[in-house]
């Protein structure tokens, strides 16, 4: 593969540039509702529901909880290692930074202000008065991402070839852009689809691949 020059990086929240696997299944636990999550979770696995479907069943759940709880229990997770500092290099590289995330914008709010990411783009948990309403506006599912980064791509002015995604999941890593890394990949199949798969716990080990 020859070597393209990136300006634009776009990673992968949950599992990329957090220390956990999944913000879902973490505020379930911290919120005492995964025993039901996780029914609607298995569900949307075997295509029983919709990606919407299953967003909508987890946010009802935690109707009426304050977003001040929500927001105190997201400041509890951490970055991976070397993620402010990927950032920062990348910055000055000029090369733009974005987080695409079928998350919660909430923590991919956090992560865009204290990584000083150019954007982020995740499913907005609804509230009013300072408390969830049980709804939810999702922007981003797992089988979305690629459009998503195209839109984000294009408004930035930067050809795909010249875009290079992070992540962990086969969802991350769209056809199309100029490279795919698959960082600590949850499975084969993401190490198939990868141009390159890097096994680390810090996340500057990706500037070696996205900087000349």
């Amino acid at each position: 593969m020859s070597r393209k020059e990136i300006q634009l990086a776009v990673f992968d929240l949950d599992g990329t540039l957090t220390k956990i696997e999944s913000i879902w299944q973490y505020l379930h636990i911290k919120l005492g509702t995964w025993e039901t999550g996780r029914i609607s979770a298995e569900k949307y696995w075997r295509g029983e529901m919709t990606y919407q479907e299953w967003a909508e069943k987890d946010s009802i759940l935690w109707k009426d909880v304050s977003v001040a709880k929500v927001s105190s229990i997201l400041r509890e997770i951490p970055f991976i290692d070397g993620a402010l500092e990927t950032f920062e290099e990348l910055k000055r590289r000029s090369v733009w930074t974005g987080i695409v995330s079928a998350g919660i914008s909430l923590l991919a709010d956090r992560a865009k202000k204290e990584l000083g990411a150019d954007f982020a783009v995740a499913n907005k948990l609804l509230h009013e008065e300072g408390k969830l309403t049980g709804k939810i506006r999702v922007k981003v599912s797992l089988r979305n991402k690629d459009e998503i980064i195209r839109e984000m791509a294009w408004m930035l002015g930067v050809d795909l070839e010249n875009c290079a995604v992070v992540g962990d999941n086969v969802f991350d890593l769209p056809d199309g852009v100029g490279l795919k890394i698959a960082f600590n990949p949850k499975s084969a199949d993401v190490r198939e689809i990868a141009d390159i798969t890097i096994e680390s716990g810090d996340l500057t080990d990706v500037l070696g691949y996205l900087i000349r």
